[in-house]
């Protein structure tokens, strides 16, 4: 069996098809700060987990290297996963849950890890060791600071390693046509705590740990007081909009509203700190809210939105009536595989942060087969190249369907709001939500003066 380092063609076509799928899967994929990884040194990535395979796939997806990961061994257990977790490039790490009689079996994964950065080729391991269904980064473990010292140790990189840390942030965990963002940050150099790591190895790596921590941190939305998470992400959407005003930042723009979103925690956990009562407050103006949300049945993404107008409605419902032939060609040919997936998915898959990577994979094979059932049937009525044409509009029609009936969703949401609602009620909810934002803007500029 040839060494795992070595570059393959095979994963590589695999990688093609997987990427293709990776990019139809979701609206928009960001990608900042690659120009931190050197090209010339070994590397160990080190993202946050939040969301199961998707998150190794958005390294393998974003970055053009061949990345040895390392994964929990339960997986391997099956000797028929084995063969085909080593050509995915995966290698074993034991738990103590594992059984403590394999412990011993890391010795081999490590040596293995010193070989491959010997090689300068990337290894990729997840510090928090677990994933985790709230934006927040869990205590890391010390897997990367072993790993790194032991191969820094061992000689042969000539005191070159870095840790890239990783932030991977998503709009949604679970629903297809989401935002995706992957921040590569600063370079974190190892070969800084050689001589705290000569002295006292367990001191040492706690320190590396520590400052890996910290660069990590603000390249996600850590939000950091789990008892009142919830709050955090209300208001995180809730106050984006007027984050974004403030902040002089351009709402088109992803990235600032992932920008916007940190500002808004880190100003949250301010005002918490000066205001022993102001999560109380917040918490209360907050459930007022969400109970007059559920009363009517109006949504936050029709309620940040401007009230409609009647041209507007108008226009905007001639624009889906007009769109609708695209919308029926898109769900014929997409609507019973993905039912049936996510019937599937969210009965039998208990974790939900397991969810859209099991969505993910079943629904690459299951909408392949449906594209080439497509082909073979209806496909035969166009001639020559208009096969082609007819084969390329199948996943492009489904993205479009989903998108635009998710836009419908909350067009009728906000017609309700507009038309639906008696006056007072409308003006009751909309009333609600600005108090809330007055109230934070109150806290959060005193922290200005």
């Amino acid at each position: 069996m040839g060494k795992i380092y070595r570059y393959s063609i095979g994963y590589d076509i695999v990688r093609g098809f997987v990427k293709t799928a990776h990019r139809l899967f979701y609206r928009k994929i960001i990608v900042t700060g690659k120009e931190n990884i050197p090209k010339d040194r070994p590397v160990i990535f080190a993202p946050n987990h939040q969301n199961a395979l998707m998150d190794p796939l958005a390294l393998v997806c974003t970055l053009p290297s061949q990345i040895i990961y390392l994964a929990r061994a339960d997986i391997f257990k099956s000797a028929t996963n084995r063969p085909f977790l080593r050509f995915l490039k995966i290698i074993p790490v034991y738990r103590i849950r594992d059984g403590v009689e394999n412990l011993g079996k890391n010795e081999k994964t490590f040596q293995q890890t010193i070989e491959i950065l010997q090689h300068n080729t990337p290894l990729c391991l997840f510090p928090e060791a677990r994933h985790t269904d709230k934006r927040s980064l869990l205590p890391l473990k010390k897997a990367v600071p072993r790993i790194a010292f032991q191969a820094e140790e061992s000689g042969g990189l000539g005191k070159d390693l870095v840790i890239i840390p990783v932030g991977i942030y998503y709009s949604d965990y679970q629903e297809p046509q989401s935002i995706l963002q992957i921040n590569y940050g600063k370079p974190l150099q190892v070969s800084k705590f050689l001589s705290s790591y000569r002295e006292n190895p367990q001191r040492a790596q706690l320190e590396l740990r520590d400052a890996l921590r910290a660069k990590l941190s603000p390249l996600m939305i850590d939000i950091r007081d789990t008892e009142h998470y919830e709050l955090y992400e209300t208001i995180r959407l809730l106050y984006r909009k007027t984050m974004l005003k403030e902040e002089n930042l351009s709402p088109r723009s992803w990235k600032n509203r992932f920008r916007a979103d940190q500002l808004t925690v880190q100003k949250l956990e301010a005002a918490a700190r000066e205001d022993d009562s102001f999560l109380q407050l917040l918490l209360d103006k907050v459930q007022r809210y969400e109970a007059l949300q559920h009363e009517q049945k109006i949504k936050e993404d029709a309620l940040e939105k401007n009230l409609l107008t009647l041209a507007q409605a108008i226009f905007t419902g001639a624009g889906f009536l007009l769109t609708s032939p695209v919308v029926v060609f898109g769900w014929l040919h997409h609507a019973l595989p993905h039912y049936l997936l996510k019937n599937h998915v969210n009965n039998k898959i208990e974790d939900s942060q397991m969810r859209s990577s099991f969505y993910f994979v079943l629904g690459m094979l299951a909408f392949s087969a449906m594209y080439v059932v497509g082909l073979l049937t209806l496909g035969r009525l166009f001639p020559g190249w208009w096969k082609v044409l007819y084969l390329l509009a199948m996943p492009l029609s489904g993205v479009f369907t989903y998108r635009l009936i998710r836009s419908w969703k909350i067009f009728r949401n906000r017609l309700r709001l507009r038309f639906g609602l008696p006056k007072e009620k409308q003006k009751l909810l909309l009333d609600s939500r600005q108090e809330i934002i007055s109230f934070c803007q109150k806290a959060f500029s005193a922290q200005k003066q």
